[in-house]
């Protein structure tokens, strides 16, 4: 006798489509799909007791900076179903094979993520950044490339993007988008819920690579030892 198995059952909404946003010039673009985790608290309550949280801490001249939130990764075998179906629906909508999950962990508003791109891809003409957001939605700011060495570069806000992701929403950004804009997740004061976007990366790997230093690696005065640029470790408790 035959048994059929038992197909999973899916933690994912694979048919909405998604919105996609254009930036800029169209060489870089945000698709949105919102509420694509059907349980999503459900998988922020089994992520912030079952991952292995650590606190990172980047070299800053002569001691440690840690950030203002938690990061773990998390592998595609050993993630829950929903991060697992996840990361197969990506693959198969792009057509590329992403790599294995970064969680970073908010616990509160006072958590935060300054504007950055993700430039250890090295290369950033054609890339994509595909994120899950569960928890209380927060902002999530894109916004041009500018010099920012220049104040008045940095308070323009001309063509910034402002989105509200949580609750299970999935973002996407592709294209030029690691090398023309910025992204960051801004402080939220008020907000006492975690959390937890969970990230995966894909680079065609074309084109020049990005070889300027980047926040990774370490900044020391010149007349001491090189210290690791990053480190991991434990958050202390509390």
């Amino acid at each position: 006798m035959t048994v059929e198995a038992t197909p999973p059952v899916l933690a994912i909404d694979r048919s909405r489509p998604p919105e996609r946003i254009e930036l800029g010039d169209g060489s870089s673009w945000v698709d949105l799909t919102r509420g694509f985790v059907l349980e999503p608290n459900a998988l922020l309550a089994e992520l912030v007791d079952t991952v292995s949280w650590m606190q990172a801490g980047t070299w800053r001249y002569d001691h440690y900076v840690d950030e203002r939130r938690l990061g773990a990764g998390i592998r595609h075998d050993q993630a829950p179903p929903a991060l697992r179906q996840s990361r197969l629906h990506l693959d198969a909508a792009y057509r590329v094979r992403f790599g294995d999950a970064v969680a970073i962990r908010y616990r509160d508003g006072s958590d935060f993520q300054g504007r950055h791109s993700d430039r250890q891809m090295k290369w950033l003409d054609d890339t994509l950044v595909a994120i899950v957001v569960i928890g209380t939605p927060r902002p999530f700011e894109l916004r041009p490339r500018g010099d920012w060495r220049d104040p008045e570069a940095r308070a323009d806000t001309t063509g910034e993007v402002r989105l509200q992701l949580g609750d299970g929403d999935l973002m996407v950004m592709g294209g030029r988008c690691q090398q023309d804009w910025l992204h960051g997740v801004p402080e939220a004061p008020g907000h006492t819920e975690p959390r937890i976007s969970i990230t995966w990366r894909w680079t065609r790997r074309s084109g020049r690579p990005d070889t300027n230093p980047g926040y990774l690696d370490g900044r020391s005065f010149s007349d001491r030892p090189n210290m690791a640029g990053y480190r991991m470790r434990p958050p202390s408790p509390g």
